[in-house]
C-alpha cells in the first residue's frame, strides 16, 4: 500500500479541514438512512479526536458519523480511483452517495479502497464515515475485560482500557481521495542487501496490483533496472549503486527509487518511492548500524497532543524533532501502535532511529488464541508492507508489557507465530517485544532477537528509594540477559514529575527527584556492556484514563504535554551530548 503521491500520472486531492459530525450512541444511523447524509450534524475537524475538540464528548467512546462533499475533476474520469484514509480509532465503513464503498478494523493503520465506478466526475459527492470507537475487549490494542464487571481497566481507571493512554476516538490521520494509473503499482520494496564502500546492492521488488504484461522501469539517479512480466503481479531484481550514500544517525541521506510500470496494451502508472541505504545487524551483545555498534539514546512517545488528541499535526511533527535533536536523541519508540507516516518520513532526514511498535500493547492469556493470532498476523503484515523503506525503521516491535508465562502452549504458538510471520515479510531487521514481567514470564523471547525491558525501579518498584534500588535493578537485566544471552534494552524507565514541583531533597513528583532516577539508572546502563540502550518513558507528558495514579496526565514526561522542558531535559542533554556517555 503506497502512500498517496501526485506526480505525472497520479493525481491527488486532500480532504482534511472542517467536516460535519454527528454521533450515534444508539447505532440507528444506518437503519435512519445516514449513509446518504447526516442530519442535524455538527462541525468537526479532521483529522483530529472528538474527545478533544468538543467537551461533551470527551468520554464518548462509540460510533459516530461524519460527512464531506468531493467534487473530483472530470479529468479524472478515466483513471482508477482511490480514497485513502490514514487512521480512525477503531474501525471505519465508508459510504459514496449512498453506496457502501468498503471498511477496514482496527486503529493506527490506513484503510485504502477502490472507488471507481462509485464517483460523479465534475459534480458533488457527498463522503460518509462511520467510525466505531467503542471500547472493543477483543481489539487490539484490547479494552479491559473482567467477569461482570467492566470497570476495571489500567490502573483500575475509567474507562476501563488494558493500556495507559487515552482511547481517543476519530479520523486521526489525514483522507485523501487519488487516482492512479492502470495497470496500478501496488507496493514497491527496497532493501540493502550488500553494503561496501565501493558499492550498494538493492534487492528490488514491485508488486503490480493485478495480472500484468508488460516492463517496469526502475530508476536511482543514473542507474537504471528494467524488469519484465508476461503475467504475474510480483517482478524482482537487484540495482547496484556505487560509492553509496549512507543513511546513518544524524546523517539522513536518502534515495529516491523512480518506477515507471507500462503494461503491454499501453496503460501506464509512476511512483517515486524514497528509500535509505543501509544495514541493521544483531551480532553478539551488539546492534549494529551499517556494521558499528550503536547504543539507542532516546524515548518512548505517544502521538498525543492538547486540542487535536491523536490527530496528526505537522507542526508538532517538526517541533518534536527539534526537540529531539536539541536533547541530543538518536531514537525512539512508536509506543504502543505504528505512528502516522509523517513521523517516520521526518525521522528518515533527520536520522533518527525508530523502533516501530505494533498496537499489541495489554496482550494477556484470553487473547492467545488461533483466531486472534491472525488478526495479529494480518496487522503485523500491514505494519510492514507500509513501513519497511523507511531507513529510520531498524526495528519491528511486537507487542508491549503482554502477559506470556513460560510452558503456556498457547503463548508459544502464538508468538512464534508473530515471529515467523515478521521475518518472512522482512528478513532485514531484528525483531523484539517489550516485557514487564520476569524472565520466567517470557517464554516469547526464544524467538526474538532483543530482549526489551520495562522497569521503574524507585518508582512502582520501591518508590522514593532511588539509590536502594539500583542494585536490584542491575539484578533485573541481568537476570534477563542470563535467560536468553542476548543483548538486552531498557525500553522504558523514569518517575513522575509534575512542573514546578520543587524539593531541596529529592521526593516522588519532584522535578529533581525524576532527574535522579534518570541521571543514575542511565549511568547504570552504560555499563553493562551487553546493554544495547535506553529509553526514557516518556518524551512528553500524555492524557491517559482517569486513574488515582494519573494526576490528570501521565506526568512521565521530560517535557511537559505543551512540549516545555523540565529539569530532566537538561539533565538528558548534558548527558546525552558527552561522548563518552
Amino acid at each position: 500500500m503506497l502512500f498517496p503521491q501526485q506526480n505525472t500520472v497520479r493525481r491527488l486531492n486532500k480532504l482534511d479541514g472542517i467536516w460535519s459530525f454527528r454521533t450515534d450512541p444508539d447505532t440507528t444511523g444506518e437503519s435512519l438512512g445516514w449513509t446518504k447524509g447526516i442530519p442535524a450534524a455538527r462541525s468537526i475537524a479532521v483529522p483530529g479526536s472528538w474527545n478533544e475538540q468538543i467537551p461533551d464528548l470527551a468520554n464518548y467512546f462509540g460510533l459516530a458519523w461524519f460527512e464531506c462533499v468531493v467534487y473530483p475533476d472530470a479529468g479524472w474520469a478515466d483513471m482508477p480511483l482511490r480514497l485513502r484514509i490514514g487512521a480512525v480509532n477503531n474501525n471505519a465503513r465508508v459510504w459514496v452517495n449512498g453506496t457502501f464503498a468498503g471498511d477496514h478494523r482496527g486503529p493506527y493503520l490506513p484503510m485504502d479502497i477502490d472507488l471507481t465506478g462509485l464517483v460523479k466526475f465534475g459534480q458533488a459527492n457527498r463522503l460518509v464515515v462511520c467510525v466505531d470507537a467503542s471500547l472493543d475487549p477483543w481489539m487490539f490494542p484490547p479494552a479491559s475485560w473482567v467477569e461482570n464487571d467492566g470497570r476495571v481497566g489500567f490502573m483500575n481507571s475509567h474507562p476501563g482500557v488494558a493500556f495507559d493512554f487515552f482511547p481517543y476516538g476519530g479520523i486521526h490521520r489525514s483522507v485523501y481521495l487519488y487516482s492512479t494509473g492502470a495497470p496500478r503499482i501496488e507496493r514497491i520494496s527496497v532493501i540493502t542487501t550488500s553494503l561496501q564502500a565501493t558499492h550498494a546492492d538493492l534487492a528490488v521488488t514491485i508488486d503490480m496490483a493485478g495480472d500484468f504484461q508488460g516492463a517496469v522501469e526502475c530508476r536511482v539517479e543514473d542507474h537504471s533496472l528494467r524488469l519484465t512480466s508476461a503475467g504475474g503481479r510480483v517482478l524482482t531484481g537487484t540495482l547496484r549503486i556505487p560509492t553509496p550514500r549512507v543513511w546513518d544517525i544524524g546523517q539522513g541521506e536518502l534515495y529516491t527509487l523512480a518506477v515507471r510500470a507500462e503494461a503491454a496494451d499501453g496503460g501506464v502508472d509512476c511512483y517515486r518511492q524514497s528509500f535509505g541505504i543501509r544495514t541493521v545487524e544483531v551480532k553478539g551483545d551488539h546492534f549494529l548500524l551499517n556494521g558499528k555498534p550503536v547504543f539507542f539514546k532516546g524515548f518512548g512517545k505517544h502521538e498525543d497532543f492538547h486540542i487535536v488528541g491523536k490527530g496528526l499535526l505537522e507542526p508538532l511533527v517538526v517541533r518534536d524533532f527539534e526537540m529531539l535533536k536539541w536533547i541530543g536523541a538518536n531514537s525512539f519508540r512508536t509506543s504502543h501502535y505504528p505512528y502516522a507516516e509523517e513521523w517516520l518520513d521526518y525521522a528518515d532526514r533527520a536520522g533518527i532511529m525508530v523502533i516501530d511498535e505494533t498496537p499489541f500493547v495489554g496482550l494477556s492469556d484470553r487473547l492467545y488464541t488461533d483466531e486472534l493470532l491472525a488478526q495479529a498476523q494480518s496487522i503485523i503484515t500491514e505494519l510492514i508492507q507500509r513501513d519497511k523503506n523507511h531507513p529510520s525503521v531498524v526495528m519491528w516491535s511486537l507487542a508491549n508489557e503482554p502477559n506470556c508465562a513460560r510452558g503456556s502452549a498457547a503463548v508459544t504458538t502464538f508468538f512464534k507465530g508473530m515471529a515467523t510471520c515478521a521475518r518472512a515479510l522482512d528478513a532485514s531487521r531484528p525483531i523484539t517485544y517489550v516485557a514487564h514481567l520476569e524472565p520466567e514470564d517470557n517464554d516469547g523471547f526464544n524467538y526474538y532477537d532483543v530482549v526489551c525491558v520495562n522497569k521503574y525501579y524507585g518508582w512502582y518498584i520501591g518508590p522514593g528509594q532511588l539509590h536502594e534500588t539500583l542494585p536490584e535493578l542491575e539484578k533485573c537485566m541481568r537476570r534477563f540477559r542470563d535467560a536468553f544471552g542476548k543483548p538486552v534494552m531498557l525500553a522504558e524507565f523514569g518517575a513522575d514529575a509534575v512542573d514546578g514541583v520543587h524539593r531541596m531533597t529529592p521526593e516522588l513528583f519532584s522535578e529533581e527527584y525524576q532527574s535522579e532516577v534518570i541521571e543514575h539508572q542511565y549511568k547504570l546502563m552504560r555499563t553493562l556492556p551487553w546493554c544495547i540502550g535506553t529509553h526514557v518513558w516518556a518524551f512528553a507528558d500524555f492524557k491517559t484514563a482517569q486513574s488515582i495514579t494519573r494526576v490528570a496526565n501521565n506526568r512521565k514526561g521530560v517535557f511537559t504535554r505543551e512540549r516545555n522542558p523540565k529539569m530532566a531535559a537538561h539533565t538528558l542533554r548534558r548527558l546525552w551530548n558527552q561522548p563518552s556517555l
